[in-house]
């Protein structure tokens, strides 16, 4: 439960620990201002004294007041000039001090919101698991449906139940959907623009999106023919990265000599044909959003998914994949068993024993019977069997044709 309800309230937290580091500076930021009006007030109250002092004759008699003079006023002027800066800056600093506040509170309220939640689901229990899963279930379904893009049915599902709105991602989701969109539509302008906007972070994960969006407008370039332009760019933009990704940005100047088709046009093992195929933008939108999740701290999977797959490999059998696997089974189902194809088996401790005929579990209310040829069916199994021989008393075997008498049938008893 930890573990998966981690990123739950780590998301809030980061932003408040961003938001709480603006604050101190913005902070910082007056105190230096702030410092500086007090030495300009202090070396002014020393100029008065001074001047005074001037003006007091030998025999303590007050001289005449001097004249205003030209650098007098000039220096007045200058300090005149100097604290409307000042206030300028004051007043800027308050006006980002309060914004600052307002997102600091924010942050608090999502976090407050999110462990109010995780407390009121309390710990699981068999008695209450409808109601424990309810409350989870609507923002797990919602979170799926801003990851894969749809925002409308996501946002619906916000305003009927507007607790959810404070449990989910929703200003991330929705400004990820708008730089997806444009990925997918041939465009690398938002993208690069949120990659200027988080170029610190992005650092610090060591992401290469800005360079693969830089290699992408590059290859475009060369796909239409524009050599010079192509290799303006790659002097503005690419060559900043050469110390790091050499290899890379060697393939991608290769273009400008051999373009799609080398050695031959139209060759499928072309050594620079992959460049130009629109996999690259697919590829593009995946680390897009892998480095976005990551920089947020959300999983890089959804919630949800995680829980079907768990639930799907702890359910897993080589039995599932057979003709005679149980109707309860969940990957009896084509959606199911194309999940949890690369999904491990479970390990069982103990066996579980399913009906070859009615497809059901055999157990203590309906325990195994083994007929004299040493076929196993269960007890419901047999007096179905028996009922369809009329007599009630012999039973024919399905897979081999055997008549035995009920009264043969013996119970068996796994261990």
């Amino acid at each position: 439960m930890e573990v998966v309800e981690s990123p739950f309230v780590r998301v809030p937290f980061e932003a408040l620990k961003k938001a709480a580091k603006e604050r101190k500076y913005i902070v910082e930021e007056v105190d230096k201002v702030m410092k500086k009006l007090d030495k300009h007030a202090g070396t002014s109250q020393e100029e008065d004294e001074e001047a005074q002092e001037e003006r007091m004759d030998v025999d303590g008699e007050t001289a005449p007041e001097p004249t205003a003079t030209t650098s007098g006023q000039v220096g007045s002027d200058e300090f005149g000039s100097e604290i409307d800066d000042m206030l300028s800056a004051i007043g800027n600093l308050k006006r980002k001090l309060n914004d600052s506040t307002k997102v600091e509170a924010a942050h608090i309220a999502r976090c407050k919101a999110r462990v109010e939640h995780l407390i009121s689901l309390g710990s699981y229990g068999t008695e209450r698991a409808l109601t424990w899963n309810k409350k989870r279930m609507g923002r797990l379904v919602v979170d799926y449906l801003l990851r894969q893009g749809y925002h409308e049915t996501a946002l619906q599902a916000v305003s009927s139940d507007e607790a959810l709105e404070s449990l989910l991602e929703l200003d991330i989701f929705r400004s990820a959907q708008a730089i997806v969109d444009s990925l997918k539509g041939r465009k690398c302008g938002v993208a690069l623009e949120w990659c200027a906007k988080h170029r610190s972070k992005l650092r610090k994960i060591k992401s290469k999106l800005e360079f693969k969006l830089r290699i992408r407008e590059f290859v475009c370039l060369v796909q239409e023919g524009k050599v010079a332009d192509a290799v303006t760019y790659s002097k503005k933009h690419l060559s900043q990265w050469a110390p790091s990704h050499m290899k890379e940005l060697q393939e991608a100047m290769a273009t400008l000599v051999y373009g799609p088709w080398w050695p031959r046009r139209h060759d499928k093992h072309s050594h620079y044909g992959h460049l130009f195929s629109d996999q690259q933008w697919d590829d593009l939108v995946h680390l897009f959003r892998r480095d976005m999740y990551k920089m947020y701290a959300l999983p890089a999977d959804s919630n949800l998914a995680l829980h079907v797959q768990a639930g799907l490999s702890a359910l897993k059998t080589p039995m599932s994949y057979t003709e005679s696997r149980s109707k309860e089974d969940p990957l009896s189902l084509d959606a199911f068993r194309k999940i949890s194809e690369r999904l491990p088996y479970a390990k069982h401790s103990k066996s579980r024993l399913v009906c070859y005929i009615t497809k059901q579990v055999m157990n203590e209310h309906n325990p195994p019977m083994v007929l004299p040829n040493g076929m196993v069916y269960s007890r419901s199994a047999c007096e179905d069997l028996a009922q369809m021989h009329g007599s009630g008393k012999k039973i024919v075997c399905p897979r081999t044709g055997d008549v035995c008498d009920f009264s043969k049938l013996k119970r068996a008893y796994p261990v």
